[in-house]
């Protein structure tokens, strides 16, 4: 199965599938799309936000998922970080081994972009993830990840 993915740079003409395999991926997940919230990080997205790498993936010619990496800075992890934002691959593409490819793909990406560590999130059911992550030596942080929404 190795090299059966091909992975392509989002562009503004990809906006629309963007959206529909966010929304798949917000389904799947049990959240809610917000086109007021999530529409307008998108459209930066496929504009080529300068903290945003995004990029469709395609098996055999087919629409296979998506992947949102994220950059930022931290003194605790030497400089550049990383965030897997989004990472999905739509039913049929899954469970067949394709998350490792997805991953070495986002590795090397970030490597690239000069990113030191690589974060990402994991929801609690997703147990076939957290598998994947584990055996990739992704590790918790023992830490719990906070959020608060700024005014704008």
């Amino acid at each position: 199965m190795e090299g059966e993915l091909t992975f392509t740079r989002v562009t503004p003409a990809d906006r629309g599938t963007l959206e529909e395999l966010v929304r798949d991926y917000y389904a799947f997940d049990g959240h809610d799309y917000d086109p007021a919230e999530q529409g307008p990080a998108l459209d930066l997205v496929c504009a080529g936000a300068a903290n945003a790498l995004a990029w469709l993936i395609h098996g055999g010619g087919e629409l296979a998922g998506y992947l949102i990496l994220t950059t930022g800075f931290s003194v605790e992890y030497g400089g550049c970080d990383g965030f897997i934002d989004e990472l999905h691959l739509v039913e049929r593409f899954r469970g067949r081994g394709l998350g490792r490819e997805v991953m070495d793909f986002a590795e090397t990406a970030a490597k690239q972009a000069g990113i030191r560590y690589l974060h990402l999130e994991v929801e609690l059911h997703n147990k076939r993830a957290r598998r994947l992550y584990d055996a990739r030596g992704y590790a918790d942080s023992e830490r719990t990840l906070m959020s608060k929404r700024l005014a704008e």
